[in-house]
């Protein structure tokens, strides 16, 4: 049982039906054949080839045997693959094997950070990346992957460090174009969006595979000045666990916490929308463990860090997978094919690579999201743009950051300046906005107040201007002021200092504040800043109703 609870993918098994089997088997070789040309165009991508094929076999076991998801395909994505190419390339300074070292260690550093997580049951931290974020992010990763496969496409080099210098350097070469390979890169990205709109079953990246080998080999296109894969080095993975210098965890530190912080949260949307579909449970801890094993599994095999995939898992769901024994089947047929077919892949084109990735960048974008976050709230928009700007003109970690900052910004300034409303009286008795019950009326002498949001350091000072401003512009002298404090969910020692010489102001004015709905917790913490009154009357009252009925005398003054 304590092993069933830790590794699900054990109680799957006891449970497994005969009848899933031809299901699973199906599933698996189509999602195996998927696997290759998409590993080996990520790894393209990253600068390191043979790391997406190796990160396509081990963590689908680890996932399969501690991810609580029956249908979620993990692997390289083309998130992951380009924060490796972004900011772990760069670091290994043209070296190679560094590179190929840095990479591992990244995925080791992602998948321990995910176990602890789980560990700890950090579950919800996946919050921390708000929809406007995720919305830009996965825009800008689209126009990252773009940027970097163009010059594939085109036969051109490119150059510069972001996206934006990229784009620049490709116009003014835009003659130079090889038509050969531009041909090839959009006869492979037209094949798979086609597949993807009218035959969804069929892998559209295995059929531009195949495609663009056979024209090559066919009609001789590498006359033509057409790049190939070349030579793949057969065998499985060594395993191995990386060793880096000290200075080079402290580098990669910050990547992987943004990338264990993105591959949890891109595995939760994606595990989430399928068992929605599929009504099933997912457990936000599990989905820790299992993508951080994951991880771990892929950075000790050399391959690439590793998220959730919603194409490739919704390829397995379109060819009638119904458990993760269709990804272990995926992960068998990757390791044939590096056991005895990689020399068919020698002449597999750069630019159809180029083209899949391209594919899988559009497939990333829905431009729908910026018209729902403009009519849900501009500002979203705001938020969502400004994201995708920072990761096209500054780079992934600095356009997260950017993004993640500004959201928390828009908190911020959303509890310092919360809404509030000055309440009236029903003819029922009730306290309640006239903005929305026109038949509310205020009481002369008596001004009743409602503060929606935590009362602390941030917000404290407008809470006490907004009081008095409204004392001052009464109709009528005010005798006693009333806060209803039900949506007041928490107060700081900042708040009760503040509330403490607003009290004494009030009073020595001959005005009593009194509070109504308050919550126990906030109750008790106003009840010990706040002095007794000094005829012993009460300061916090059970409803808005019985304190506007205990404070219709005037206060005593000191």
């Amino acid at each position: 049982m304590i092993i069933a609870r830790w590794m699900p993918g054990l109680a799957a098994l006891r449970s497994y039906k005969a009848s899933f089997l031809p299901h699973d088997l199906a599933a698996g070789v189509t999602l195996g054949a998927v696997l290759v040309p998409v590993g080996l165009a990520y790894g393209e991508l990253a600068g390191l080839p043979m790391a997406g094929l190796y990160g396509s076999m081990l963590p689908l076991l680890a996932y399969f045997l501690f991810g609580s998801s029956r249908q979620v395909v993990v692997g390289p994505d083309s998130a992951m693959a380009a924060i490796v190419a972004v900011a772990v390339v760069p670091l290994a300074m043209g070296d190679p094997g560094r590179l190929a070292m840095l990479c591992a260690t990244l995925g080791v550093m992602v998948g321990v950070l995910c176990i602890a997580a789980g560990l700890l049951r950090l579950g919800f931290v996946a919050n921390f990346l708000s929809k406007p974020v995720i919305v830009g992010f996965m825009h800008g990763v689209a126009l990252v992957i773009i940027g970097s496969q163009l010059p594939k496409v085109l036969g051109i080099r490119a150059e510069g460090e972001t996206t934006l210098e990229q784009f620049a350097s490709l116009l003014p070469r835009l003659g130079d174009t090889n038509l050969v390979a531009l041909a090839i890169g959009a006869a492979s990205f037209a094949v798979i969006l086609l597949c993807r709109r009218f035959v969804p079953r069929v892998p559209g990246a295995v059929v531009a595979l195949v495609g663009s080998l056979l024209a090559v080999v066919l009609f001789g296109l590498d006359r033509y000045g057409i790049a190939v894969v070349g030579r793949i080095p057969t065998g499985l993975p060594q395993l191995a666990l990386p060793l880096p210098a000290l200075a080079d965890v402290d580098d990669l530190l910050a990547v992987a916490l943004a990338a264990a912080l993105l591959s949890f949260s891109d595995t939760m949307v994606t595990a989430r929308a399928f068992a929605a579909r599929n009504r099933q449970r997912i457990d936000a801890n599990q989905e820790l463990l299992g993508i951080g094993m994951a991880n771990l599994m892929s950075g000790v095999s050399q391959g690439l860090p590793i998220s959730a995939s919603d194409s490739r898992t919704a390829v397995v769901e379109a060819a009638g997978g119904r458990t993760q024994v269709a990804s272990v089947i995926a992960a068998i047929v990757v390791a044939v094919v590096m056991l005895w077919l990689t020399q068919l892949l020698y002449w597999l084109p750069s630019a159809a690579l180029g083209g899949i990735l391209i594919a899988s960048a559009w497939g990333l974008c829905d431009f729908r999201e910026f018209t729902r976050l403009w009519r849900f709230r501009g500002i979203s928009l705001a938020g969502a743009l400004v994201t995708l700007v920072g990761v096209v003109v500054l780079g992934i970690m600095e356009g997260i950051l950017l993004g993640v900052v500004f959201s928390l910004v828009l908190l911020l300034r959303a509890l310092a300046f919360p809404p509030d409303a000055v309440l009236g009286r029903t003819p029922d008795g009730e306290w309640r906005d006239p903005a929305h019950r026109p038949e509310a009326e205020p009481v002369p002498g008596l001004l009743v107040y409602r503060f929606a949001a935590p009362l602390f350091f941030a917000n404290c000072e407008l809470f006490r201007e907004r009081i008095e401003a409204l004392v001052a512009s009464a109709a009528q002298p005010v005798t006693a002021v009333v806060v209803d404090g039900a949506a007041i969910h928490d107060v700081d020692i900042m708040a009760c200092d503040m509330l403490v010489e607003l009290d004494g102001e009030l009073r020595s004015r001959g005005i009593r504040l009194a509070f109504g709905n308050l919550r126990d917790r906030v109750l008790r913490d106003i009840e010990r800043g706040l002095p007794p009154l000094p005829d012993g009357g009460e300061v916090c009252f059970p409803s808005v109703a019985i304190a506007a009925v205990a404070t219709r005398r005037p206060a005593v003054r000191d």
